[in-house]
């Protein structure tokens, strides 16, 4: 049976099992470390670090931008692997270098 772990694309990922290739959904986040934690990860994160705070998915608003939702907004829609970069005053449009080259001289 293939794994498809990655099949799925989670808002917000586990650090932890992402290291291990494997694709979990994080349910907790620690603003000490910076990392989100599945149901699993999250107990051993607080046996090691007793006075961290971590926080669930109640509390979304205090977390970091998913990085799906930050790749959406600076990435270029009609070049995806560019990161937007410029704004063509003739056009009032945020561009990358491809669009600027092809499009916005």
């Amino acid at each position: 049976m293939a794994d498809n772990s990655f099949d799925v694309i989670n808002d917000y990922c586990c650090n932890a099992c992402e290291e291990d290739n494997v694709n979990k959904e994080a349910l907790f986040y620690c603003q000490q470390c910076s990392k989100g934690f599945c149901d699993k990860c999250i107990d051993n994160h607080k046996k090691l670090f007793k006075k961290h705070q971590p926080i669930g998915r109640k509390e979304l608003n205090k977390w970091p931008v998913a990085k799906a939702a930050k790749d959406f907004l600076l990435n270029c829609e009609q070049h995806p692997d560019h990161r937007i970069e410029l704004f063509c005053e003739d056009h009032k449009k945020l561009c990358c270098v491809l669009c600027h080259l092809h499009d916005h001289k």
